[in-house]
């Protein structure tokens, strides 16, 4: 069992990818976001199956999670008060907030999933092309060494999340 992928994209992502001042199509975003987040977890697993140290629906490492709020947040204001705002207020109140956080707000996850994909050096792809999508997941949030593959399977699920 999984969350409703329709509901997922318009009442979880698609007000975070709005609520966030970054560049492109937020078309292209939110479609993207929402396929790295089904590649990711099935939006099932909030914790890495075989016990790894992923977390959340966006399967992301405490220690990315943390490099983001050390070395990027800070030096942009306007982007970490609205990664803020989706922050759980018990998180809130330290420099750095517990990953944890990624487990117990689906909006929370999905910012700092964008602002992970945001973060690579790989463009963001046109909406509507789930391949290009796939791709760029591959490229920019899964890494050339990670375990991902752009295939056929893993493009279907860019085009559903295109579709939903």
């Amino acid at each position: 069992m999984s969350l409703d992928l329709s509901q997922f994209k318009s009442l979880i992502v698609t007000p975070v990818i709005h609520s966030l001042p970054l560049p492109g199509d937020p078309v292209a975003r939110i479609e993207l976001t929402t396929g790295i987040m089904l590649k990711e977890s099935g939006l099932i697993w909030l914790k890495q199956m075989g016990g790894g140290p992923a977390e959340g629906l966006g399967q992301m490492e405490p220690v990315t999670h943390d490099d983001l709020w050390r070395t990027f947040l800070p030096y942009r204001p306007d982007l970490r008060a609205a990664v803020m705002q989706w922050l759980p207020q018990k998180y809130a109140q330290v420099p750095i907030p517990d990953a944890a956080a990624l487990i117990g707000c689906a909006y929370y996850a999905t910012a700092m999933t964008a602002l992970r994909f945001y973060r690579s050096p790989v463009t963001l792809p046109a909406a509507g092309d789930a391949r290009a999508q796939c791709a760029a997941w591959k490229a920019g949030y899964n890494t050339a060494g990670g375990k991902g593959r752009i295939d056929a399977a893993t493009i279907s699920i860019f085009q559903k999340a295109i579709n939903a």
